[in-house]
């Protein structure tokens, strides 16, 4: 409601206003039926560093090519300029201190810098992870307002595929990792595949509501984890479904600059990176942003994550997804499109799991990834494949 009322006084005074946002639910509801117009003639700017843009309005809307830790990096050095700054904050039990939720994001360097910052205040009964360290005199403008419904819907039911390519991942990571999980319905579905591990721990960016299953299980101890031991460390928490109040003390959430950080991950042994993708070329390149000719996701922090786990004593990356989208096309191509950005450089993947199997990418030849990559596709695009120049 905040952001609807910058964007209505800016239109009103005749102010040019630019957005930077990051929406994981990729709704982008705080334009309004005019908001969508000044965006759509070009009277206003969208930019988008994180999260998910409507496929409708991605023609309009710019983004960083940047991952997760390196957007950070910008905003708490300046260049990348923010004037105002809009939070949504927990009230503690002490007036002067309130909390950033569930979720701390880019929003700590932010307020790090000099831009000026308005809260949105929700009571403490709406629940909060993260501490409460956040000054409120650090607003200039404090807005009272109802815990607002959470928009991450329930987990969906997990497919026999979904659970085939889950079972794989799960064959790969030892006892005792540390693992990052990525958004999105396969990295999901392979938290119920690793019940039966024993002492991983978690060092991720967002993590999924299901996750806290494994916590409750007694799977999630972190005892083994080389630094933050017992600690389950992340920078935001997705409901689906599980109630703040639920979580222990075991999940310490912390913001980007700290759980992205390249000098952090490397401290991490036995670091495994579980992330998804639209697709993967046969040169092991990773497309996680377009789904068709359309930009509609960012790539995250799956760089970050991928190569820290790639160079992880123990550790490795994995890039996990169906073989063919829903309408039948092959997600291993032969080549990425010349106007895909790539998400994640061949060089940082080490291993690709589909329901047909584990592609082994790391210390392979060029000719050896292509065999191994066409070996789990689907089996009516492998000669396609084989006979790609």
């Amino acid at each position: 409601m905040l952001v609807a009322a910058l964007i209505s006084a800016a239109r009103q005074s005749g102010v040019d206003l630019e957005l930077i946002v990051a929406d994981l639910t990729g709704t982008f509801q705080f334009l309004d039926e005019a908001g969508v117009s000044d965006l759509t003639h070009g009277h206003s700017r969208v930019t988008s560093i994180a999260g998910s843009v409507p496929r409708t309005l991605s023609p309009y809307v710019d983004h960083l090519p940047n991952s997760l830790w390196d957007t950070d990096r910008l905003i708490a050095g300046g260049e990348l300029s923010i004037d105002i700054v809009v939070a949504r904050v927990v009230q503690g039990p002490r007036p002067d201190r309130v909390s950033l939720g569930h979720m701390i994001g880019y929003t700590s360097s932010a307020l790090a810098s000099s831009a000026v910052a308005g809260f949105e205040v929700v009571p403490e009964s709406a629940g909060a992870l993260a501490p409460f360290d956040v000054a409120t005199d650090r607003a200039s403008v404090l807005v009272s307002a109802s815990a607002p419904e959470r928009a991450v819907p329930k987990r969906s039911s997990i497919t026999d595929e979904q659970a085939q390519i889950a079972r794989h991942v799960a064959s790969l990571v030892p006892d005792g990792a540390t693992v990052q999980i990525g958004l999105g319905a396969v990295p999901t579905a392979v938290i119920d595949a690793l019940q039966g591990k024993s002492d991983l721990g978690v060092h991720s960016g967002i993590i999924p509501g299901p996750l806290h299953s494994l916590m409750k299980s007694g799977v999630l101890t972190g005892s083994r984890k080389s630094k933050e031991r017992g600690l389950h460390v992340a920078t935001g928490v997705l409901s689906q479904g599980v109630r703040d109040t639920e979580w222990d003390d075991s999940l310490h959430l912390a913001p980007i600059s700290e759980t992205h950080s390249p000098a952090k991950l490397l401290e991490q042994q036995c670091l495994w990176a579980i992330n998804s993708a639209f697709e993967i070329d046969l040169t092991g390149q990773v497309n996680a942003e377009y789904a068709g000719e359309v930009r509609i996701a960012s790539g995250g922090g799956q760089t970050d994550f991928l190569r820290a786990a790639h160079i992880s004593e123990g550790g490795g990356s994995v890039l996990a997804l169906p073989s063919r989208t829903h309408t039948g096309a092959s997600r291993i191509v032969a080549f990425t499109d010349s106007h895909k950005r790539v998400t994640s450089s061949g060089n940082d993947v080490d291993f690709v799991v589909t329901e047909f199997g584990i592609a082994v990418l790391r210390g392979k030849s060029a000719d050896e990834r292509r065999k191994n990559l066409t070996d789990v596709a689907h089996p009516d695009d492998r000669r396609r494949l084989r006979c790609a120049d």
